[in-house]
């Protein structure tokens, strides 16, 4: 049984502030957000009098892009940019998503908390409705044609992309894709985004995706944090089919879990969508561990959406970091050696899975149900 409720709209509320004492990620907090602050906002001989984030994606000219831009990477490395209003106000264009939105000023405010600055001169100004679903709609996803089967996220580390050219454009483009036809004639792409997909945007991809391409199922490849302590860090795979979104249960029908039975290191759990990695609090851990395995922005979002458009989803997510307890790797050094060798080893693991996948609904679920 598939349920989607009535999503309410996002509380437009102040950016979260953040400190080690009270977050999960503890001393860890400060490199993080050295990894994600604007240089811009680091400038210790910068004195910003006001900070204004917006919905708003602004590259080329008009913008100043950030120097700690991971371009060694063909997906999500656009960050957001920053454009100047006088000498002393500073304004921040994050991709428009109401979740990236407060993300990147909670992001933003705890920063300078931390650093002995006043996090109220950060002002929020949320996108419209509107604003938020335009660029994806006027992005060259259009070019992609008609596709079947769609596999979001993670897809540059996959081995089946790592010998193909990317098509769709340049790096002005939003979107790059790789495509593939299984022999009964099911349409596969792997779709690669440059900017991050945080949150409520993901949920806008696929809405985008069923209007542009029609496709019937989205399969979200990535990565989230574990609630409960035994889940090592880049060894462990995570499925499932709830969500918690602003308070709400969605529940879909995960075609995908029965074909990952019998894998030691692939777990089955319920799923809390949160906003921002700055909200995973303490307070918010202790209350919210005994319900839920994993914790990322996007899965609610696109399963809601999914539902929404009559599409089918399924994600297959690695576990980066735990809440629970301290390992030796999280969110704060993601790019180390070891973590990249066991990331490896694990999307090996995916590419096999995944063209299970394919072969499943190429032979029993497209054929009977699309031909």
């Amino acid at each position: 049984m598939s349920k989607m409720p009535a999503l309410l709209p996002h509380e437009m509320k102040a950016p979260t502030i953040a400190s080690v004492n009270t977050h999960t990620m503890g001393s860890s907090l400060h490199a993080y957000l050295k990894m994600k602050v604007h240089p811009a906002i680091q400038d210790e001989t910068m004195n910003w009098k006001k900070i204004t984030v917006l919905g708003q994606h602004l590259r080329g000219d008009e913008a100043c892009t950030s120097t700690i831009e991971k371009k060694d990477k063909p997906f999500n490395w656009q960050r957001p940019t920053i454009s100047t209003c006088g000498t002393d106000h500073l304004v921040v264009h994050c991709f428009p998503g109401l979740d990236y939105v407060h993300h990147y000023a909670s992001i933003i405010s705890t920063y300078l908390s931390m650093n002995g600055k006043d996090p109220s001169i950060v002002d929020v100004k949320f996108p419209s409705h509107a604003a938020y679903m335009q660029p994806i709609v006027d992005s060259n996803l259009r070019s992609l044609g008609p596709v079947d089967m769609v596999i979001l996220g993670y897809v540059h580390g996959l081995s089946a992309t790592a010998c193909k050219s990317w098509e769709g454009g340049g790096i002005d483009q939003l979107f790059a894709w790789q495509t593939k036809v299984m022999p009964g004639g099911l349409k596969i792409a792997y779709l690669g985004c440059r900017v991050s997909f945080w949150g409520d945007i993901a949920g806008n991809v696929v809405r985008a995706l069923k209007l542009a391409n029609g496709v019937k199922c989205v399969m979200y490849v990535g990565k989230l944090g574990s609630l409960q302590e035994d889940h090592a860090p880049n060894c462990v795979l995570a499925v499932g089919h709830t969500s918690s979104v602003y308070g709400e249960e969605v529940i879909w029908d995960n075609w995908l879990e029965p074909l990952v039975t019998g894998h030691d290191n692939v777990v089955s759990g319920r799923h809390y969508t949160l906003g921002s990695v700055l909200d995973e609090s303490k307070s918010w851990f202790l209350e919210q561990s005994s319900k839920f395995e994993w914790v990322d922005p996007e899965i609610g979002h696109v399963a809601a959406a999914a539902l929404e458009v009559d599409v089918s989803f399924a994600y297959l997510h690695i576990v980066s970091d735990n809440l629970a307890r301290h390992y030796k790797h999280d969110l704060s050094n993601e790019r180390e050696s070891e973590v990249i060798r066991n990331r490896t080893a694990i999307l090996t693991q995916i590419d096999e899975i995944l063209e299970r996948a394919f072969a499943h609904w190429d032979s029993k679920i497209f054929s009977s149900e699309y031909e």
